[in-house]
């Protein structure tokens, strides 16, 4: 059984019933334990599908079951958002305290968590995030890719199944990107959390076990990152990017090179080309 089960959703800002929806007739499940990354161009209904993940929308039709829960039913969000923890864009939006480890004590304070289970929550959450050195600083005067950590580290504190990002790492250098990815990756890895990474960058997608393509607001195609970005030539026509390295490799393949499979990381792209070459 999955974890999140979305059925057949559709969702409208539009009260006009023929202006075209930010989600249309999506169906998706998401297993525990997996790491989901959800990409396309601006406008194609990912963010708006995130927030239904943890109530934050509610369908106009279909439904999002969490865990066994319907997020339509009001007497269970409390349990959904405990379950699936949501992080958005810009940390600024989500850091609340002056001092780091307040801020992440923030939302168990909220659920009525005992205070001595509280510290112990906060310094298991930034030393998951490697951010437990920091935390008596003050939020502000962090780097964007730390401000994001601790924003990571909020969710965790509330012990949650699931974490979905809103393209967290969007208005980050690329240091502060590593920093923030590589968090995601150890989460998933180590702690079993299930992650659901809304995304623009390709690089950061192939490191998923599944990626999701979006466009005008339903499912484009979904699979492991060699199955999609095997499909360059659809994703192109979708005014969607690939990889670099599958970048080269198809236009390589263009030119007449035997080329077999598509390349996803630089390494990939450097063994290929030594033997194509060869």
């Amino acid at each position: 059984m999955s974890f999140i089960s979305i059925q057949d959703v559709c969702f409208s800002y539009d009260e006009d019933s023929a202006a075209p929806k930010a989600v249309d007739g999506v169906s998706l499940d998401i297993n525990a334990g997996e790491f989901v990354t959800i990409i396309g161009h601006n406008g194609c209904g990912k963010s708006t599908l995130a927030k239904h993940l943890n109530a934050m929308l509610l369908p106009d039709s279909g439904m999002v079951v969490v865990d066994g829960d319907d997020t339509a039913d009001e007497n269970k969000t409390f349990d959904i958002r405990a379950k699936v923890g949501l992080v958005l864009q810009n940390p600024d939006n989500q850091l609340v305290a002056g001092i780091v480890e307040e801020d992440v004590a923030f939302g168990p304070e909220n659920l009525g968590v005992a205070p001595d289970e509280i510290r112990r929550r906060v310094d298991k959450a930034l030393k998951a995030v490697d951010m437990y050195e920091y935390r008596e600083h003050a939020p502000y005067k962090l780097s964007g890719g730390q401000k994001q950590r601790v924003a990571i580290a909020g969710i965790l504190a509330i012990q949650p199944q699931c974490i979905v990002l809103d393209e967290p790492t969007a208005m980050l250098d690329p240091s502060g990107r590593e920093e923030v990815i590589s968090t995601l990756l150890k989460l998933n890895r180590e702690n079993a959390i299930t992650v659901v990474l809304i995304t623009h960058y390709m690089d950061e997608a192939v490191l998923a076990d599944r990626v999701v393509v979006m466009d005008g607001g339903k499912v484009l195609t979904q699979g492991t990152p060699e199955e999609v970005f095997s499909q360059v030539e659809l994703l192109k026509k979708h005014r969607l990017d690939v990889p670099q390295s599958a970048e080269l490799a198809y236009r390589l393949r263009g030119c007449g090179l035997k080329i077999q499979d598509i390349p996803l990381t630089q390494d990939d792209c450097v063994a290929l080309l030594e033997e194509a070459l060869r």
